[in-house]
């Protein structure tokens, strides 16, 4: 029998195809559970830019099996160096903070392509799919999923993993799907959890309690992946400026994250602009959350910075010249409804300055799939089996949450704490992420188990 063949009595359909969603499908079918994904896009496209991925999530991927394969595209600094502490109004480096784990960086799309590459053949991907809508069938212990087909454009697309693919050859028209568990893995616009209408919690402030949704959390971001060789050409070397080392760069409500990916030769760059002159809940975003920019408004944005990091964002190229506008959806007081449960951003969508968003999506991947996989989770029980998923995942996801909307305030000199103290916020990172790197993913499913064992379900 194959490794990853259907060994269990238990169907799982997935609501995107995103980070989190091919995490739960890759760690759910390698699990041996059926799994249908599906993904409104017509295609999987390489997409997006740098992210960082903390060592919890390097080994989150290696007990998925994929520790060679990310090892194989990531970015390692050996030497341990987090990032080098700048300041952005008077270039002066103020440090360089070490980690007791190598750093690791890498190319969005290229992590993707190993989920991608890794998902198996009990996994069956729908492309060209959009679901509207989402509802528990009491009676018949499932869930259903409404969505519309569109039919594909061009050459239809293959996988190079082991999973089966699927696109509609009809003209656009409804259908609907059952399931003995759905997934919503549709990122931080989740239809699934506007359906479900999920409460908001008190950290909403004035939304708590009402359906939870996305808010603007007050920053936007330009992103841009530059040629080294490009950026290498405005280093100093006697002051230290180097492409190749990563740095954060902090200054009064903006603040740039640098750091090298593809082997080198690729410098990813962040630059963030924020405004917190409103209260959190009181921040709005008119428009589409991508806008196109012109260099000139780059520039404004940093008036009054040093040369270097200016003349580093003359680098942005005009088509990565837009304004990201950063939303946030804060946990929802209940990720469940029946047989119907959600993961990733749809569960807790964050600011990216932990570096922790796709991390939290492959814990939760990852430990769904333990709990699931468990010969004690059958299709009449698997609601309580997901209630213990949901306790013990959404405190983290929430912490985080909180935890990284603090840290892009301190590097823009935005809190009582830290100040304008670059000193002090460089030694704040020494430990900051400890709580979210020195993580055991086994100890979520020790939790797990002993919460199953208080509910007499083990």
């Amino acid at each position: 029998m194959s490794e990853n063949a259907i060994t269990k009595d238990l169907s799982v359909a997935i609501v995107g195809g995103g980070m989190g969603g091919l995490a739960a499908g890759v760690a759910l079918g390698r699990a041996g559970i059926k799994v249908d994904l599906f993904e409104q896009a017509p295609k999987f496209e390489e997409v997006g830019a740098g992210i960082n991925l903390g060592p919890n999530t390097v080994r989150t991927l290696e007990q998925m099996g994929l520790g060679g394969e990310y090892n194989s595209v990531a970015e390692t600094e050996a030497s341990g160096l987090f990032f080098q502490w700048w300041d952005g109004m008077k270039i002066q480096k103020y440090g360089e903070t070490y980690t007791k784990y190598p750093r690791s960086a890498v190319h969005r799309a290229r992590l993707l392509e190993v989920l991608h590459r890794s998902l198996p053949p009990s996994v069956t991907v729908h492309l060209g799919v959009r679901v509207h809508s989402v509802e528990n069938l009491v009676e018949e212990q499932k869930a259903r999923i409404r969505y519309t087909t569109s039919q594909p454009s061009g050459s239809i697309p293959k996988l190079n993993g082991g999973a089966s693919l699927t696109t509609s050859a009809s003209p656009p028209h409804e259908e609907s799907f059952d399931a003995d568990i759905v997934v919503g893995a549709d990122g931080i616009k989740s239809v699934l959890r506007s359906v479900l209408s999920l409460p908001s919690p008190p950290e909403a402030g004035s939304a708590a309690g009402k359906p939870s949704q996305q808010r603007y959390t007050g920053t936007y971001c330009y992103r841009a992946l530059v040629p080294m060789k490009k950026a290498q050409e405005l280093d100093v070397p006697e002051a230290g400026i180097s492409a190749l080392k990563p740095k954060m760069v902090f200054g009064p409500g903006r603040h740039l994250t640098i750091f090298p990916i593809e082997q080198g030769t690729v410098l990813n760059i962040v630059a963030f602009v924020s405004d917190r002159s409103k209260p959190k809940d009181q921040r709005t975003w008119d428009g589409p959350w991508l806008k196109k920019v012109d260099m000139d408004t780059i520039q404004a944005d940093f008036a009054g910075w040093d040369s270097y990091p200016r003349q580093l964002l003359s680098l942005i190229s005009e088509k990565d010249q837009i304004q990201w506008a950063l939303h946030e959806a804060l946990s929802p007081t209940t990720w469940r409804q029946g047989r119907i449960t959600l993961l990733g951003d749809a569960a807790h969508a964050s600011l990216p300055h932990n570096g922790s968003g796709a991390s939290m999506a492959i814990e939760d991947a990852y430990v769904l799939s333990r709990l699931l996989a468990m010969p004690q989770c059958t299709k009449e029980n698997v609601e309580q089996f997901l209630q213990v998923y949901e306790d013990v995942r959404r405190p983290r996801g929430l912490r985080q949450q909180m935890h990284a909307c603090e840290t892009g305030e301190m590097f823009e000199y935005a809190t009582d704490k830290w100040g304008n103290n670059t000193d002090a916020i460089a030694k704040e990172m020494l430990n900051r992420t400890d709580w979210i790197w020195d993580y055991n993913i086994g100890n979520d499913i020790k939790d797990a188990e002993q919460l199953l064992k208080q509910r007499d379900l083990i």
